[in-house]
């Protein structure tokens, strides 16, 4: 039974994915993944933020006025912040087999190309871009801010010869066609959906908290609907994650047309070993319905091979779901 499927035109033994996170963020971690059977792994994320607040030694080569160091350390860091991180990629790919798909996340358009050439230097086989700009501007149109993500895109495309996905939120008011645009501008992939902190209030000591979005079944579910509408309509690899606990989970965004399916919290939850039973159930599910590979039903289920199935436009309730008059 052939369990290995194609993601960013990389071959994976199995479909699952270690998403960015603490257990992907050292050589060690990621060695634990592949013995545990993970397919690939995608790095935890160099935030852009980090890089800045990292000392990279200025102070002890240089003697200069406060000021100037404090511009120094803004510019080197950013330059050279990433040496960490470029050597758990080089000390990755000497000690596993698996493909090491590096993570970048920024706000400044400047640096993500300058990330991303070191990222492919050190050995990346891919590149996840966390994209993510916050729609508080009320100066800025919603074509706008699409247009920076095209733009981050194509700057990156234009200096590294990897492949490049873009992970993105849902909130977008037409996904399907910002999904298009990345697709038509040369994106290897899309990883659906970025997850966020949110906001939470303490009404005791009267403060603002960071609160995580973990095990939220609506993530899910909209990753799954969006997922089989689009895997037959773009040229690109799907990569589809949030609330993913089990095999059948798994088989579900298969079903959907997903290249890949990226999980994190069941692994932090179950710790990694969930990984073989996730993959066993999955096989023992093809063995079931006589699939001998994943391209025997990758996409079964998406709109383009089932194009009468209301299901996966109609998002409002009707009475025949609801149970009401």
């Amino acid at each position: 039974m052939d369990l290995s499927t194609k993601y960013l035109g990389l071959t994976l033994n199995n479909p699952i994915i270690v998403s960015s996170c603490g257990l992907t963020k050292t050589a060690a971690q990621i060695q634990k993944c592949e013995q545990a059977g993970a397919g690939a792994v995608v790095m935890k994320s160099v935030f852009e933020e980090q890089i800045q607040m990292d000392d990279s030694g200025v102070a002890d080569s240089a003697a200069m006025y406060p000021e100037a160091l404090e511009y120094a350390r803004a510019e080197i860091n950013k330059q050279y912040g990433t040496r960490e991180y470029l050597k758990t990629i080089k000390e990755a790919k000497k000690s596993v087999s698996i493909p090491v798909i590096a993570s970048v996340n920024c706000f400044s358009a400047k640096w993500w190309t300058t990330y991303a050439k070191q990222i492919e230097a050190a050995g990346a086989d891919a590149l996840e871009l966390n994209v993510f700009v916050l729609p508080y501007d009320a100066e800025k149109s919603s074509k706008e801010l699409e247009d920076s993500y095209i733009a981050i895109l194509q700057k990156v495309k234009e200096e590294i010869d990897i492949p490049v996905a873009i992970k993105l939120s849902p909130y977008f008011t037409s996904f399907a066609n910002i999904a298009e645009k990345l697709d038509s501008h040369g994106a290897n992939g899309l990883v659906l959906f970025n997850r966020f902190l949110n906001a939470d209030f303490d009404i005791n000591k009267l403060t603002v908290m960071a609160k995580p979005s973990f095990n939220d079944p609506v993530g899910f579910y909209n990753t799954l609907r969006w997922t089989a509408l689009l895997s037959g309509k773009l040229n690109l690899d799907i990569a589809a994650g949030g609330g993913v606990k089990d095999s059948k989970d798994v088989i579900k965004q298969l079903l959907a047309g997903a290249a890949a399916v990226q999980a994190a919290s069941v692994f932090y939850k179950d710790g990694l070993e969930k990984i073989g039973s996730i993959v066993s159930g999955l096989e023992s599910w093809m063995n079931e319905k006589g699939f001998a590979s994943i391209s025997d039903f990758k996409g079964k289920m998406n709109q383009q091979n089932n194009l009468q199935d209301d299901a996966y436009v109609r998002a409002q309730y009707l009475k025949v779901y609801a149970g009401i008059e």
